[in-house]
């Protein structure tokens, strides 16, 4: 009997000496066999996912994503001390998450929506959806009519007068786009490097780009904002310090001039009246001392000359041009020159 004429479907294993081996044995022919019993159940689910497939593509919006990357100051973790390279490494590492998380913060986000008005933007607040989601929401719908929620600390709107009215839904319209904006937004480190990717997804390319580039910008303006509050802060303090220091300074100048006051330490031009008196009498000390220097001088000149007689007045001595003309010194002078 040749075994080879026989249909896939009808064969069957050989038998096999090895219980072991037969076990492991895969026969492909069988495998083939059975999906050829179940070619049309197979065929059917591959129609049915290539339909689902193209139907999705055809309901689902196109999406766009825009991206801007930030440089961060590499002198953000120089405020900290240097002690080793790991802790420099978590330093920075640290400093740039905390980046991270600024870029994901509500205040800028509120920055946002509002330079972008993006609670206005009908094709960010309600962007077109695939028949996917359309359909989840449908269902969440039935659901949520058939198990309502309990609302817990609602009030009605419709009670209030128009013009609160109207504040209120533009506040939640606003909270809501800060919110979605906080989620939709992607900020994330490239890498190793300072560089810090941002990024938003939205139908509209001209949205994701806005949007993406209105986040950089506002990124760059706190960082400003942020170094001149500090700035404006150490300037106040110091300011305020130096108003402390001038005042302790004209507390103690006080102070001084009425102990000064007190103990009869009068100053004239910056010098005490007890020093000027000193200093006057020193000076009036050395003039007196120059003055008898001087006399004894003109006593042992005149002296000598006396003693020397007169042939020798002109070669021993003489007498100084500055003296005082007096008698006595005239009747000297025709004496003995």
């Amino acid at each position: 009997m040749n075994y080879a004429n026989f249909p896939l479907d009808k064969r069957k294993p050989l038998p096999s000496s090895d219980p072991v081996s037969a076990d492991d044995f895969i026969d492909v022919e069988r495998l083939l066999g059975m999906a050829a019993r179940q070619a049309k159940v197979v065929a059917a689910c591959a129609a049915i996912g290539l339909f689902l497939g193209v139907l999705y593509l055809q309901t689902t919006p196109p999406t766009y994503m825009a991206t801007s990357r930030v440089l961060i100051d590499e002198g953000l973790n120089k405020v900290v001390d240097e002690v080793s390279a790991a802790s420099v490494s978590m330093q920075t590492d640290s400093a740039i998450l905390s980046q991270i998380e600024i870029l994901h913060s509500a205040r800028l986000a509120a920055v946002v929506v509002d330079k972008q008005k993006l609670d206005q933007n009908d094709a960010f607040m309600d962007p077109p959806t695939s028949a996917v989601s359309k359909a989840a929401g449908f269902v969440r719908g039935v659901v949520r009519y058939f198990r309502p929620n309990p609302a817990v600390g609602t009030a009605d709107i419709t009670q209030l007068d128009p013009a609160t009215r109207d504040a209120m839904i533009a506040s939640s319209r606003r909270d809501y786009a800060i919110l979605k904006l906080q989620d939709e937004v992607q900020a994330e480190r490239i890498g190793r490097s300072y560089v810090i990717s941002i990024a938003y997804q939205a139908t509209d390319p001209a949205l994701a780009a806005a949007v993406t580039k209105a986040y950089a910008d506002a990124y760059l303006a706190d960082q400003l904002d942020a170094s001149f509050d500090a700035t404006e802060r150490a300037a106040v303090w110091l300011q305020g310090r130096l108003t402390e220091l001038r005042e302790s300074s004209q507390a103690a100048a006080l102070a001084v001039e009425k102990f000064r006051a007190e103990h009869g330490l009068a100053v004239d031009d910056g010098q005490l009246i007890s020093d000027k008196q000193l200093s006057d009498l020193n000076g009036q000390l050395i003039e007196a001392q120059a003055d008898t220097a001087r006399a004894s001088a003109r006593y042992q000149q005149y002296k000598s000359i006396v003693e020397s007689g007169s042939d020798n007045a002109f070669r021993d001595a003489a007498i100084s041009a500055d003296q005082p003309s007096n008698s006595i010194i005239s009747t000297l002078k025709t004496r003995y020159l």
